[in-house]
């Protein structure tokens, strides 16, 4: 058994060799292993430290304990640090008495709820938290790390977008906010290009941009977990795109080639009483048990939700991907009880909607595959939609000859304002089998009803122009690349995902992100990856733009076979 031991660390070690890491601290506890490596070259820009992977092998609580073991330091900035300070990116108000309310209630009701018996939480996620916590504790018996903490870092931002895009406050002691209070950081994208488009490969493509408090920058990195099953469940080997403490995944890809990331979507299906897993636990969850595409939208079903997202699902077996535009568990609610009464007359009715029905409402899910057929009637409506929007607001908001074309644009530059809110229904620009994309924003146009609730529009209020031209953007620019070269390789799928970069074809568009402390470098709010689904290989760039990328192949760590 040593000897076995002694293999299996040896081939790990050649793993971490092979991607540009060197093996820096490896602890053995319990029945698990854990190891830190760092990138050979790879260096943060402000702070000179090498970049980091982490191998953890072990039940959930032993996982958890590895981790604490190992990144004690990095744990206690993201539950102390980032956690206080992503608060703030929420904020929007501009007196500074109602900032430090909001910051205040916030805080307290994310503590409540996080500290609650969250119903449908599964066991491993508390295990491993819990496991976080007393390996911190024995790295270093000061540590300012807590369980609350934890869970505020792990749930957080779910608390506060089930209150935020519903408007119900209710369970805030101070409640008179106000649409303009709230500021949301809508900014992510993704796609999944495969088949002919790919030249027979699968490159799930993940942009993930997100405040990073002036922490993730600094502590993001990918994480190796070898789970053991306590359940009987067959658990998959898989790498997380996230930070030390968090339990949830950014981005993740298991060793069957699954891969599955999230973006924000405002919409009304939310319910801050019933918040359950959603976001990076619940693509954590897919990942780590998902064999397939159809098997991970069943798990999504099962799991009980309470805040709307958009999710990317990725199949490098099958060659097939979605978007699941999902919302709260539970039977659909009356569309037509969400959008502002003066648009009902311009809008589809029951009827229309029966006769013209695109997907499945499950359990407060409506998945787009890859092969899903946008029922372009609904675009008939867009004409009105502008109209009555104009009318009520006094906006000039335009519609240009090719906004619902295959590569047309509602604003030609993230600079214009063409959206009448989210009063409209969006295209679908991608048209072929083989390419599925998604931003901030519902398309399958029975799900656009639940973004029309005025607060929520209100909420989104200019960022849809944004989120718009992203999705618009990044279609274009992919639709470009295969009618001009034929198909997408590796080299262009990452140059694809960093459409925004400042080298890439829009410079300015982050021009006014932070920067680095001598003001020379921009830096990265978020993580931005390319996954290669056949290969099974992970490159993501975060920290700054001049940073080097680091990459991870995962069949070197694992056994393909499992």
């Amino acid at each position: 058994m040593a000897q076995d031991n002694s293999t299996a660390l040896s081939r790990l070690l050649h793993a971490f060799e092979k991607d540009g890491f060197e093996a820096r601290s490896i602890i053995t506890k319990f029945n698990g292993l854990g190891i830190m490596a760092e990138h050979k070259t790879a260096k943060s820009y402000d702070t000179g430290n090498k970049k980091r992977l982490y191998y953890l092998k072990g039940t959930p609580y032993e996982m958890g304990y590895l981790m604490g073991l190992l990144a004690e330091p990095e744990i206690a900035r993201m539950t102390e640090e980032f956690t206080e300070k992503v608060v703030f990116s929420f904020i929007g108000s501009k007196v500074l008495a109602k900032v430090n309310l909001l910051r205040d209630a916030f805080t307290h009701v994310i503590g409540q709820l996080a500290g609650a018996e969250f119903p449908g939480m599964p066991q491993e996620i508390r295990d491993e938290i819990q496991g976080i916590y007393d390996g911190c504790r024995e790295r270093n018996p000061m540590t300012r790390v807590a369980i609350e903490r934890l869970m505020t870092l792990n749930l957080g931002i779910d608390v506060i977008l089930s209150m935020v895009y519903s408007g119900n406050f209710l369970l805030l002691s101070f409640t008179d906010i106000k649409p303009v209070d709230i500021n949301l950081p809508l900014m992510c994208n993704a796609f999944s290009v495969f088949g002919k488009a790919a030249g027979g490969g699968h490159f799930f493509g993940r942009d993930f941009m997100f405040p990073t408090a002036d922490v993730f920058q600094e502590t993001a990195a990918m994480i190796l977990y070898d789970p053991v099953s306590i359940n009987g469940q067959k658990t998959l080997p898989f790498v997380s795109v996230a930070a030390p403490g968090m339990i949830g995944s950014i981005s993740a890809m298991n060793i069957r080639g699954m891969g599955m990331g999230v973006d924000m979507s405002p919409a009304a299906l939310c319910d801050p009483t019933q918040i359950g897993i959603n976001s990076l636990l619940l693509v954590r969850k897919c990942i780590q048990y998902g064999t397939d595409a159809r098997h991970i939208i069943d798990i999504m079903r099962a799991t009980k939700r309470g805040v709307s997202w958009n999710y990317i699902v990725s199949d490098g077996i099958n060659d097939r991907a979605c978007v699941v535009e999902a919302g709260k568990s539970g039977i659909q609610p009356d569309p037509l009880l969400f959008p502002m009464q003066f648009y009902l007359p311009v809008l589809p009715d029951y009827i229309f909607m029966s006769r013209h029905e695109s997907a499945t409402y499950d359990s407060g899910l409506m998945v787009r595959w890859n092969d899903y057929h946008y029922p372009k009637a609904y675009l008939d409506y867009n004409k009105g939609l502008w109209k009555r929007y104009n009318n009520i607001s006094g906006a000039k908001c335009a519609i240009a000859p090719d906004a619902f074309d295959t590569m047309g644009f509602i604003n030609s530059t993230w600079k214009d304002g063409n959206c009448p809110s989210a009063y409209y229904f969006a295209p679908q620009r991608e048209d072929r089998d083989d390419v599925v994309l998604t931003t901030n924003h519902y398309i399958i146009p029975e799900m656009r009803y639940y973004a029309m609730y005025p607060w929520t529009t209100l909420l989104v209020s200019e960022k849809i122009n944004d989120i718009q031209w992203r999705y618009d953007a990044l279609n274009y620019l992919i639709l470009k690349e295969i009618n001009e070269k034929g198909h997408i390789d590796y080299q262009a799928a990452k140059r694809l995902i960093d459409y925004l970069s400042p080298y890439g074809p829009y410079p300015s568009y982050y021009a006014h992100k932070p920067k680095s402390r001598d003001k020379k470098e921009i830096r990265i709010d978020g993580c931005t990856s390319i996954f290669d689904l056949k290969k099974k290989t992970v490159e993501s760039h975060y920290g700054y733009y001049c940073d080097e990328w680091v990459k991870v192949t995962l069949p070197n760590y694992f056994d393909p076979a499992k």
